[in-house]
């Protein structure tokens, strides 16, 4: 009896410990609740098998972290990866049809702010969850990558890649995270050229900006017109054009064609860049790492710390008794030579 209540005891303790690792690994209990980013209070019975994205960041989070196969609707600007073209599309993420998705009974919606309010609240009324997701800084994307994958029961996947998007960051930002701002590159981040809609405060590409080593000229918030005067008058080092649809080349050609911006460093020394794939900046999703990587390459060239120092600048050496060194030398050199006489 003792030994079989032994084999009993001995089979709870491995359950236990498995169920411990399970968690341990990243496994999603339900149910479960979570708030969205717009503070709503969210509880998701069960795992859901049916997903539905109103926004292409978060349709290319859902394939990243292994949610793929149970998407079952996205919008018709959903680009990445290239298997979102096999899913049903349910009109465009500001025009979105109700009809469809009623019809794709989806257990769970990934929408954006973007969407509407209207639209939104048309979703909610429906009776389907609404799982609003709208980042704006860089922590904001890290943080919406792990909340889908344990929405979806991918949260190992989606910390994984977290963790990999930290370190590549690291990387870079261990390198200009003690640079003054004085020595940091004045940028710009137009998304348009008229009027000029950039990157202000708050928002992903200034985190970039940043960490990339530049200081963003833009210091509103969001994503707000800046006007020619000010750009003038900030003098920017560095201008980076980033428009969807082969738009960073329209935005790039304007901007060089404009006289009154000739006067700027970044026209002078030909230091205007055109984004090529804009998402990898522009959509707040795991790419987001590539546009930093990119924004790092056209910023590192210009970071000055410090004035280089010519042969007449140079220090004297400043090891401590080294006078005192050189005079004893010379003390010992003369009574040398005193002795040799």
């Amino acid at each position: 009896m003792f030994k079989g209540f032994y084999v009993l005891f001995l089979v709870l303790v491995l359950i236990s410990v498995s169920d411990a690792s399970a968690i341990e690994a990243g496994m999603t209990e339900y149910p479960l609740t979570i708030m969205d980013n717009m503070n709503n209070t969210i509880t998701i019975e069960s795992k859901p098998e049916k997903i539905l994205s109103t926004m292409p960041s978060n349709t290319e989070i859902l394939f990243a972290i292994g949610a793929g196969d149970n998407v079952v609707g996205g919008t018709i600007h959903d680009k990445y990866p290239p298997e979102v073209a096999n899913i049903p599309k349910v009109g465009g993420y500001t025009n979105l049809e109700f009809e469809s998705i009623v019809s794709l009974e989806p257990d769970v919606i990934f929408a954006s702010a973007a969407n509407g309010e209207d639209a939104i609240n048309m979703l909610k009324d429906l009776g389907l969850t609404v799982i609003v997701i709208e980042p704006k800084t860089i922590d904001d994307i890290m943080n919406n990558i792990e909340l889908i994958g344990e929405v979806t029961g991918n949260k190992e996947t989606a910390l994984s890649i977290t963790d990999d998007m930290r370190t590549q960051m690291d990387a870079i930002t261990s390198k200009t995270e003690d640079i003054p701002t004085e020595d940091s590159p004045r940028v710009l981040y137009l998304i348009w050229h008229d009027p000029m809609y950039s990157a202000g405060l708050n928002s992903y590409p200034d985190d970039l900006i940043t960490m990339a080593g530049g200081n963003n000229i833009q210091k509103a918030e969001g994503w707000p017109v800046i006007n020619l005067e000010d750009v003038i008058a900030s003098n920017p080092q560095i201008i980076i054009c980033s428009g969807m649809g082969g738009g960073s080349y329209t935005i790039l050609d304007a901007i060089k064609n404009n006289d009154a911006l000739a006067q700027t460093d970044a026209i002078k020394n030909n230091k205007v860049y055109p984004i090529d794939q804009p998402s990898i900046i522009e959509i707040p999703g795991p790419r987001i790492v590539e546009g930093l990587n990119e924004l790092y390459g056209y910023i590192e060239p210009e970071i000055k710390v410090g004035e280089e120092q010519t042969e007449d600048e140079a220090p004297v050496n400043s090891t401590p008794g080294f006078s005192v060194m050189v005079a004893s030398c010379m003390l010992v050199a003369g009574y040398l030579r005193a002795k040799r006489s």
